[in-house]
């Protein structure tokens, strides 16, 4: 378990189908209704799951945006698989170094971040819920790239 949220969970799992096992998070978004803490959450839309995956599809992992590997869904459950981001949310990577960061470190950042956003508004997509929680990196590894990700609260052209 990676993470968890008000309709579904985060799971880290492996493809095998290569010659190389290549790690991936699964998204598990409930269509029916959520009890957790002790309330009872109404079902996500439809029209919220479609939104989310479309965007995804549409970004194409381009541009520091996550990448959808693939997608699956049963009556119960739509199960998003995408690329791993194993560096941990924005605040957790930036607690990795204690000293602070260098300049270069910080406009690496704003740039990839900026450039993803641009790659949304270019590709009709606003993202609507940018925040620390929704900047993920690759790896922990200094210099490691940034990923925009959950775009369950997006909006797309027409939408």
């Amino acid at each position: 378990m990676l993470g968890e949220g008000e309709f579904g969970k985060v799971i880290s799992v492996t493809d095998k189908t290569g010659k190389v096992a290549t790690p991936l998070a699964m998204k598990q978004l409930s269509k029916g209704f959520q009890w957790k803490d002790n309330t009872l959450y109404n079902p996500m839309s439809p029209e919220v799951l479609r939104t989310e995956v479309g965007c995804l599809r549409k970004l194409g992992g381009k541009r520091y945006n996550l990448k959808l590997e693939a997608l699956y869904e049963t009556p119960a459950s739509l199960f998003i698989v995408t690329e791993m981001c194993s560096g941990g949310e924005m605040l957790d990577y930036l607690s990795e170094f204690p000293d602070g960061l260098r300049t270069e470190d910080i406009s690496r950042i704003s740039y990839q971040l900026l450039s993803a956003v641009d790659h949304c508004a270019k590709n009709g997509i606003l993202h609507r819920d940018i925040k620390p929680e929704n900047t993920m990196f690759k790896t922990k590894e200094a210099g490691a790239e940034l990923r925009l990700i959950d775009f369950g609260c997006a909006a797309m052209d027409g939408t």
